[in-house]
C-alpha cells in the first residue's frame, strides 16, 4: 500500500512536469495518493481511537 501512494504521487509529479495542460490530472492522482496514505493511517489506529469494546 505504501507503493501504491508513493506510485500516485509520482505519477502527479511526473504528469505536472512533463504535461502542465493536465492539470487536473496531476490533481486527482495527487488527491488519489493522499487518500490511500489516510486509510493507511486510519486503518493502522483504529484501536487506538476507540477502545476495544467500544465498536
Amino acid at each position: 500500500m505504501e507503493l501504491l501512494g508513493f506510485l500516485f504521487f509520482a505519477i502527479s509529479i511526473f504528469i505536472a512536469w512533463k504535461k502542465p495542460e493536465k492539470e487536473g490530472l496531476a490533481f486527482g492522482a495527487f488527491v488519489l495518493g493522499t487518500a490511500v496514505c489516510f486509510i493507511m493511517f486510519f486503518i493502522a489506529s483504529w484501536p487506538s481511537l476507540l477502545p476495544h469494546v467500544a465498536y
